[in-house]
């Protein structure tokens, strides 16, 4: 009878333990059942219309599974439970939808590319095209339609490497690889016809950008579609069009006396020129424009000579330098010493920069320091030969295998016998960590080994392949050091390279040349960009010590920055640096004139003092160096903390006497600051503005002088008396000059 009446006790108790677990406040239940709501809400919402949304679908999908478990355990709530098994239910079919969905929703993109396609809406096809790819990477008629659309964009390359990559990896039914080879010869032959019918029209620069994508083209041609002489000769062809248009416009430019525009082409042509040497051999009209243009400049640096524009001349004279530098020889240096008179009869700030410039010490380039290599190429080839090299020699995460390595060399040699299979496989394995000088031993090794003519044959074969290896890996690290800023490291690597070369013999080797030359031409220019930006670092410390107000250490930087010299195939750009040259001698010229005027103090003579700062004052209100941000203290302040009334008196007399009118003002402004009224300088300020306004200056200078009155005194009361004189006189003054 216990044990039944603690067993119904027991029962009770779990009862209501769970009945109490289960019971919560009005407003948790609200709660909840305003989040299962809103996630009703949110997954009705899904629609088989509007695939773009799947990734949004699958996230909210995930959203409502953690909302359906972290209120599972209060669906003992009638309430609650009927909005979740809603929410369950309605999931549980979406689900089933996206499930269904996802697998086609490549094609569901293709097929809305179709019909924004006929449309003629070729931003949302491919933007649906894109996406169909996304989802299937394989989809050919995707792959194909874009292909299309970049054929019609001009973009020959990207098109056929999308038909081709069809073709190789994605298993095209024999319709749709038909299809691609078809596209594949009309993209070569329509876009040639279009360049041909370009130059017939003589748009030159149009034909070239499609016939460089056929050359690229050209070059990877599996189908040997291209005529990759027609496409050579009508590039040559039209870039000695765009050269011959360059030099037309600016003769056009020179008839019109727009010489500043015809500059301009000549750089322009020169750039364009050095891009394609090899294409264009005529250069005599170009030498002839060059000099007209420069001939030109000259006499208008000749006339700005005359008058007080540096700025303009200064302007002028740099880019005659620029032009100049195209003619090289007799002719350039007959212009330089022209330029340079011209500079010496003004004493341009320029000459002080120039001797600085000229006499900093000269830093051979790579390319001087190892001219043996050095061929005539452009930068640009420099690069683009640069990243072949890289492919065929240096190992990296996309070029496990490069197709030149000693490691492919070594798999092409015929089977020889086992010591000396085995001293290759060493010596490609000592390659591999780098170790060059291992692997050339165990390779002389090889070579002691080899008896007979094929054996020898292909040990040298290893040689020559092991030489160009090393000197691909090392002046590629050379490259990179000069990157990190390792000058001297990289000169070293060079050097030690071109040891190795002439050890071995190999400096007629047509590969190692155009490695060393390509390699030589890319370092120097990494060098010529890491010596300006150490030049716009200078600048970025200039302007900010100019900032500070220390213009010493301002002219001290500008110096220095100056002393960096690029090549003769390195053009540094100072100009902004020769700006701030201009922009600090003023300011300069004031910090040293109040250092001197300092130093009158020492000697105790106040009222030389006074006049001296007075004159400093002017120069700096003249030349707006508050503009400049140079820090002054007003004459005013001084002697108001002088605190002396006569010696203020005194001091308007002394600077009255000089003429110095301004500071004589301020002089009476510090008398004001110590409580005089205006009435007791009244004849102070009469006479002031009687003197100033009959001075017998320029009339320019009248004028800022009158513009500088209102600007100070007009509104200031206390200054009535002057203000009301000098304006008096000053008609009398208009009168009489």
């Amino acid at each position: 009878m216990f044990f039944k009446r603690f067993g119904l006790t027991l029962f009770l108790f779990l009862t209501s333990f769970v009945l109490f677990s289960q019971t919560i406040s009005q407003r948790e239940k609200d709660d909840i059942l305003s989040d299962i709501k809103k996630q009703i809400k949110t997954i009705s919402a899904f629609s088989s219309e509007n695939l773009e949304m799947l990734p949004v679908y699958e996230f909210q999908i995930e959203g409502a599974e953690n909302i359906l478990n972290k209120y599972q355990e209060y669906t003992s709530i009638n309430e609650i439970y009927a909005k979740w098994i809603e929410l369950k239910t309605i999931l549980e079919q979406n689900k089933e939808m996206i499930n269904f969905l996802k697998p086609r929703i490549g094609s569901w993109f293709y097929i809305k590319a179709v019909g924004a396609l006929s449309n003629n809406d070729s931003i949302n096809a491919i933007d649906y095209l894109n996406k169909a790819i996304k989802y299937e990477p394989n989809n050919v008629m995707a792959n194909y339609e874009l292909s299309k659309i970049s054929l019609d964009s001009g973009s020959i390359v990207r098109a056929t490497d999308r038909l081709e990559r069809i073709l190789s990896r994605m298993n095209p039914t024999k319709q749709e690889e038909l299809l691609c080879q078809n596209l594949i010869a009309f993209a070569y032959d329509k876009n040639l016809l279009q360049a041909l019918s370009l130059i017939n029209q003589g748009k030159f620069a149009f034909a070239v950008d499609i016939l460089n994508e056929l050359d690229a083209f050209c070059q990877k041609d599996i189908y040997s579609i291209c005529n990759k002489a027609i496409v050579k000769k009508n590039l040559d062809f039209c870039k000695n069009g765009i050269y011959k248009d360059h030099i037309k416009i600016s003769q056009k430019a020179m008839d019109i006396k727009r010489d500043d525009i015809a500059g301009d082409f000549v750089q322009n042509t020169y750039d364009y020129f050095q891009k394609n040497r090899e294409s264009i051999t005529d250069t005599t009209s170009f030498e002839g424009l060059v000099k007209s243009v420069v001939s030109s400049y000259m006499g208008q640096i000749r006339e700005l000579s005359l008058t007080n524009n540096d700025e303009a001349k200064l302007d002028l004279i740099r880019k005659t330098k620029e032009l100049a530098s195209m003619l090289q020889g007799k002719d350039e240096d007959e212009i330089l010493r022209e330029i340079a008179s011209l500079q010496g009869k003004d004493a341009f700030i320029d000459i002080k920069l120039d001797s600085i410039e000229n006499a900093a010490p000269n830093k051979e380039t790579f390319n001087k320091d190892y001219a043996q290599y050095n061929q005539e190429i452009s930068n640009e080839q420099a690069q683009k030969q640069v990243k072949e090299i890289e492919k065929e020699y240096i190992v990296s995460s996309d070029n496990p295998l490069p197709e030149k390595s000693l490691l492919v060399e070594q798999t092409k040699t015929k089977t020889l016998r086992k010591e000396i299979d085995d001293k290759f496989y060493e010596s490609r394995t000592l390659m591999s960590v780098n170790n060059y000088e291992k692997a050339l031993e165990v390779l002389e090794k090889a070579n002691r080994l080899a008896r007979i003519d094929a054996e020898k044959s292909e040990v040298d074969k290893m040689y020559t392949s092991a030489i160009r290896e090393i000197t691909a890996k090392r002046m590629s690290k050379a490259e990179y050091c000069i990157f990190q800023g390792e000058v001297e490291k990289a000169d070293s690597l060079v050097s030690i390279t071109d040891d190795l070369i002439k050890t071995y013999k190999m400096e007629d080797d047509p590969t190692i040349v155009k490695i060393m030359n390509s390699y030589l031409k890319v370092i120097d220019q990494k060098v010529c960009q890491k010596k300006q930006d150490e030049v716009d670092g200078y600048v970025y410390n200039i302007i900010e010590s100019i900032k500070n107000n220390d213009f010493y250490k301002a002219d001290l930087l500008i110096s220095t920055a100056m002393q960096i010299k690029g090549s003769s195939e390195c053009r540094l750009d100072k100009q902004k640096v020769r700006q701030l040259k201009r922009q600090i001698e003023k300011p300069l010229q004031y910090v040293e004139l109040k250092e001197e005027i300092l130093k009158k103090l020492e000697y105790k003579d106040t009222l030389d003092f006074i006049k001296s700062y007075a004159e400093a004052e002017d120069f700096w209100t003249n030349n707006a160096l508050s503009q400049t941000g140079v820090e002054h203290t007003p004459l005013r302040s001084i002697l108001v903390n002088f605190g002396n009334e006569d010696l203020i008196i005194k001091s308007i007399e002394e600077l009255v006497k000089y003429r110095l009118y301004f500071g004589s003002l301020e002089a009476l402004g510090a008398l004001k600051d110590l409580g005089y009224k205006r009435k007791q300088t009244k004849k102070a300020q009469k006479k002031i503005g009687m003197m100033m306004s009959l001075d017998l200056v320029k009339r320019s200078d009248k004028i800022h002088q009158s513009n500088m009155v209102d600007d100070k005194y007009k509104n200031d009361k206390w200054f009535k008396y002057f203000y009301k004189s000098y304006k008096k006189y000053l008609i009398k003054w208009r009168k009489n000059n």
